[in-house]
Order: C-alpha cells, then sequence, then structure tokens
C-alpha cells in the first residue's frame, strides 16, 4: 500500500512539473560579482537556435537586492544573429513602485533580500537562420559600477500560437 501511495505522488509530482512549462527552450542565468556590475562590462549569452520557422520569446530576468538604489534598471541589449548582424535595444527595467515597494517576485526580504523580475525583450522573433546567436547585456545607468544586483538571466521559450 505505501508502495502504491509513493508511486501516486510521484506521478502526480511529475505531472504537475510537466503542466508547469512554460515553452522554455533555453534559459541561464549569471552572477553579478559582489563589487559591482561595470558599465562596459556586458552579460554574455549564446544559444544554437535550429528552428526557423517557430516565433519565441526572449525574456530577460533580472534579479535585484533589496540593497539596489534605484526603482528602475536601463539595460543596452545586442542581438546577434549567425550572420554577424546586430539588433540593438534599449529597454527599462521598472523595479520597485512609486512607494519603493518592489515589483518582482522571489523570497523577498524577509529570506534573502533578492527579487526576481522578468521582462520581455523581444515578444515575438523568429529566429531566420539556424546557428548560434548571441546576446550581450549592458548595464545603462549613470553608474560606472552599478551595485545592488544579484544576477542577470535570458529566457527564450516557445509562444503559443
Amino acid at each position: 500500500m505505501r508502495k502504491v501511495l509513493l508511486n501516486i505522488v510521484a506521478g502526480l509530482s511529475l505531472l504537475s512539473f510537466a503542466s508547469c512549462d512554460d515553452g522554455v527552450v533555453q534559459q541561464e542565468v549569471k552572477e553579478i560579482p559582489e563589487t559591482g556590475w561595470e558599465k562596459e562590462t556586458p552579460v554574455e549569452f549564446e544559444f544554437s537556435m535550429q528552428d526557423t520557422t517557430s516565433l519565441y520569446e526572449v525574456v530577460v530576468d533580472v534579479r535585484n537586492k533589496s540593497s539596489y538604489m534605484y526603482q528602475n534598471l536601463w539595460l543596452f541589449i545586442e542581438a546577434k544573429n549567425p550572420k554577424g548582424e546586430i539588433y540593438s535595444d534599449t529597454i527599462e527595467c521598472i523595479l520597485a513602485d512609486n512607494k519603493g515597494r518592489w515589483i518582482g517576485d522571489g523570497a523577498g526580504s524577509f529570506f534573502s533580500g533578492e527579487y526576481r523580475l522578468p521582462v520581455s525583450f523581444m515578444p515575438q522573433v523568429l529566429f531566420g537562420q539556424p546557428g548560434d546567436y548571441k546576446f550581450s547585456i549592458y548595464q545603462g545607468m549613470r553608474e560606472d559600477v552599478l551595485l545592488g544586483l544579484s544576477d542577470v538571466g535570458i529566457r527564450i521559450r516557445h509562444v503559443r500560437e
């Protein structure tokens, strides 16, 4: 009886993980040094994409500490395709509301003082060529060295049509 109950619990756990799938096909997170994120130092990600027919969303995940001094974060992002062509954009991440309350989800100040906020960079993109794509993310704030960020990540997920 106990073995049957264990199998049922294991099956339900697997089912719940499968139902939480949000179509992520690539994901990577890189830690920001405790000494801060230097303005001229990009956080870089490289992914290999072979599917040239499906739509994808590229999401930037930002995790800040409660010690982060600003309400927002500006990011300069470059996406380089296999031919070497570069698409550049600037995005603003609103991390706190007007009263200073952090918007992102996560552990919050009670546990670790870190908050994660996903920001859609490319809501619907078609990777037109198979091969390696490189994303370079620069902090675009006025500080030469930006403190209070834990990590930055990229997620690529299928867009459900």
